[in-house]
């Protein structure tokens, strides 16, 4: 050190500046090497909490540290078991990003309420049609019984509906005999029908009847549409000989068609049945 401050000049302060630089170098690394632990540093944790209930004297130990000098109370355990509770509170406190996904799941919450609801009201049905199936199965052979008894009175029902529904549409028919004919209008017609008849039927007179003699009254029931065609023809009692019944159906048939139906006849009558006993003479076809 002398040395260092009895030199003067330029190469002197040189020399010292370099052993000063040395000497500091050395100094640091052994401090470095000194103080340096390969365990890591941690911050160490300070207690702070609001004085509520100060007091003159400072506290030998102090835990915390407050705004003004406190005495403690209770016992070390209690302040563990209070810090262990806080400790406790915020790990179980969430987190803004673990809050976050239930904001996202209201939706999802939305529909599992709604699923749950339809799932409710078919719980409802379902109890409902068990409560049914039960009644039913409560009171054996009375319920088939009633079904049946348903079921007949429906076919029933339909059947009278049909027969209803037949005798509305029916055609209106009018039967006339000679005794029946008494109205103007019938009169009148059958007159006409009669005259017509007995005309092709004495053209048409069946030779057999001349030949071999054959003769006999046969009942006939002839049936005529309102416009003169022919339907229906029905011996209704034969004369005893198939010649003559015969005869009798083709001069009918030859006949037709008849004239229309008048229009006061037409308007309440559909078919007519013309019901009369014919009669084979000798060389002569009359009626009754």
């Amino acid at each position: 050190m002398y040395y260092l401050e009895t030199t003067d000049g330029e190469h002197t302060k040189m020399r010292n500046a370099v052993l000063i630089a040395a000497c500091c170098h050395v100094v640091l690394a052994f401090a470095v090497s000194f103080n340096s632990d390969s365990s890591p540093r941690y911050n160490r944790q300070i207690e702070v909490t609001l004085a509520t209930r100060p007091s003159q004297t400072a506290p030998d130990e102090a835990q915390h540290i407050a705004q003004q000098n406190q005495e403690g109370s209770g016992q070390e355990a209690e302040v563990d078991a209070v810090t262990s509770r806080n400790k406790e509170y915020r790990q179980q406190s969430p987190t803004p990003q673990q809050a976050a996904p239930q904001q996202v799941d209201a939706d999802a919450l939305a529909s599992g309420e709604l699923l749950s609801t339809v799932a409710a009201a078919s719980r409802k049905v379902n109890a409902q049609q068990e409560q049914e199936e039960t009644r039913r199965s409560a009171t054996p052979g009375l319920n088939p019984e009633v079904d049946r008894l348903n079921q007949q009175l429906a076919s029933l029902e339909a059947e009278l509906d049909e027969q209803t529904q037949a005798y509305v549409n029916r055609p209106r028919v009018r039967r006339l005999t000679s005794v029946s004919a008494k109205q103007a209008v019938d009169a009148a017609y059958l007159a006409d029908w009669r005259q017509r008849l007995e005309a092709v039927g004495n053209k048409y007179y069946p030779e057999a009847s001349v030949r071999y003699g054959l003769y006999g009254d046969l009942r006939l029931l002839v049936v005529i549409h309102k416009d003169g065609s022919l339907e229906d023809i029905r011996i209704l009692k034969s004369s005893g000989y198939a010649v003559l019944d015969e005869a009798a159906i083709k001069i009918v048939r030859l006949a037709a068609p008849y004239s229309p139906f008048p229009s006061e006849l037409a308007a309440t009558t559909d078919k007519l049945e013309i019901i009369r006993t014919w009669q084979f003479q000798e060389n002569e076809l009359g009626s009754d």
